[in-house]
């Protein structure tokens, strides 16, 4: 990729005394994996607990959680290495188009997906289409999209581990990330996952803000940015190509609503209204604090450190300047919590694609506790390889997001978006559309063929849009089980909703 950025060349920011930072990070590891040990037996009561905890989730949760799930290490990392690589209008675009894409979670498909009552996104889409290849081709593109995801969240793991204990390396701190991660989520499944992302959603958005009062005193409010700009004249604006700004707008806007971690937050709600009010409550946290991270925190690392080797250390080197060694390891706490709330949540989106919804397609018949052990076995194999891979990411964290992001909404935007709320949409349409949409997004990745990096989604979705519309109309109408399964989604609506206001 022409716009990747090495790792460890260059300027890296490192603590100034190890004992205090690595305590603290160790500490909470220790925290997370007892989570995980205290919720092993309730998870193992069926695999709707180890997948979705039950749909039982309250609004008061579901808030942090989505938002520690939607600020992951692309956002953590990625908003402010955007601003300090390319720019920080750059970095406010994408978190705008995010912002954007939570938003249409919330108005057209947390509702439709949580009535669903299943446990996974190819579920879901199985019962709207009645098929089970939608299932299955939908599986696979999760655990495709689960798995690559991981990659820029290890990387991320092993940047952070890398800054607390730079003795140990980059590589032993990737791996070190993937096997804490593994194990409490393989030993509580979503019911670990989702109070672990409770409180890492609180932790990322308190250290978010953390150093900006402190970048202000040093540096004053209007003082930050003309010393960022005056260090480098582009920080104020953009210095990515134009038509890299509308792919990675399209890309987010859109892959919110396809992405496999998303899916399973939704599910995991105790109703449709906590599912759509998650998302509205979390755009309000997640834009203010992004946007103080993107302007002032980018930018005071601009100041201090303006040739870092890798844009993502840009929190590190304000950390590394401002804090001390007890503050800095909660800083890489809080980061930490940034990776793993996605990786966790990824790992269970993985596992229940291979081990739920593939047998299933194949009508190959697993109790409930096969089940749950051979997603295990996926969570341990997939968490690994990640890593392996992690050891030379390909780019910096929020341009790894990016191109994952992309390839899950060309393969399953229309088909679940689109196909929520058109019900002349059938089950050859969205075969056709996700195998069209992700081929196409693959081949124009990896074959290099566009001339503006990461823009291959403004080819790959609406090319799936048309076969969507185009094969559906050129077939037969949808069954009576496919309008079943259609307004098994939407025939409540009124009344759920009349319900909500007499709650309010």
């Amino acid at each position: 990729m022409t716009l990747a950025i090495p790792l460890q060349e260059g300027v890296t920011p490192e603590v100034s005394s190890g004992p205090l930072a690595i305590g603290v990070v160790l500490a909470y590891f220790a925290v997370v994996i007892g989570i995980g040990a205290y919720f092993y037996r309730k998870s193992r009561k069926s695999t709707s607990d180890f997948w979705i905890a039950g749909g039982q989730i309250p609004l008061w949760v579901q808030v942090f959680a989505v938002l520690s799930v939607t600020a992951s290490a692309g956002s953590f990392f990625g908003y402010g290495g955007f601003a300090y690589a390319f720019g920080a209008a750059f970095g406010e675009l994408v978190l705008v188009a995010v912002a954007a894409g939570g938003l249409f979670m919330m108005i057209f498909i947390a509702a439709p997906i949580r009535r669903s009552g299943v446990y996974t996104v190819p579920d879901y889409l199985k019962r709207r289409y009645q098929s089970d290849t939608v299932r299955l081709v939908a599986a696979v593109i999760f655990t495709i999209a689960s798995w690559a995801y991981l990659i820029p969240q290890l990387t991320a793991g092993g940047i952070t581990i890398d800054f607390v204990l730079p003795q140990l390396s980059y590589q032993a701190g990737v791996m070190a990330a993937a096997l804490v991660f593994a194990l409490y989520v393989s030993l509580g499944g979503m019911w670990a996952v989702t109070w672990t992302d409770f409180f890492q959603g609180i932790i990322m958005f308190l250290l978010t803000l953390v150093p900006v009062p402190i970048v202000w005193a040093q540096l004053g409010v209007t003082g930050t940015l003309n010393q960022a700009m005056a260090a480098d004249p582009g920080f104020g604006s953009t210095k990515a190509p134009g038509l890299m700004h509308l792919g990675l707008g399209l890309v987010w806007i859109l892959a919110f609503l396809a992405l496999p971690q998303m899916g399973q937050r939704v599910l995991a709600s105790d109703s449709d209204r906590t599912a759509r009010r998650s998302f509205m409550y979390m755009n309000v946290l997640y834009i203010f604090s992004f946007t103080l991270s993107i302007f002032w925190v980018a930018g005071a690392a601009k100041v201090l450190e303006p040739n870092l080797a890798n844009a993502d250390y840009f929190y590190y080197a304000v950390l590394s300047s401002y804090f001390g060694p007890v503050m800095q390891g909660l800083g890489a706490a809080g980061l930490l919590s940034a990776v793993m709330s996605t990786t966790d949540a990824l790992l269970v989106a993985l596992s229940a694609s291979v081990s739920h919804d593939i047998p299933k397609s194949l009508n190959v018949d697993l109790s409930e506790r096969q089940e749950t052990l051979l997603g295990v076995g996926v969570m341990w194999t997939g968490v690994i390889v990640a890593a392996v891979v992690a050891f030379n990411p390909p780019a910096i964290i929020g341009l790894m997001t990016t191109l994952v992001a992309g390839g899950a909404a060309s393969g399953l935007f229309p088909a679940l978006a689109v196909g929520t709320w058109w019900k002349r949409g059938n089950s050859y349409g969205a075969i056709a559309s996700m195998i069209v949409g992700f081929l196409t997004y693959g081949i124009l990745l990896f074959g290099d063929i566009m001339a503006v990096p990461y823009t291959e989604a403004l080819v790959a979705v609406p090319l799936g849009l048309i076969v969507y519309i185009v094969v559906s109309l050129g077939t037969r109408r949808p069954t009576g089980d496919e309008l079943a399964g259609f307004q098994e989604f939407h025939s409540h609506q009124s009344f759920v909703e009349s319900q909500t206001e007499t709650d309010d």
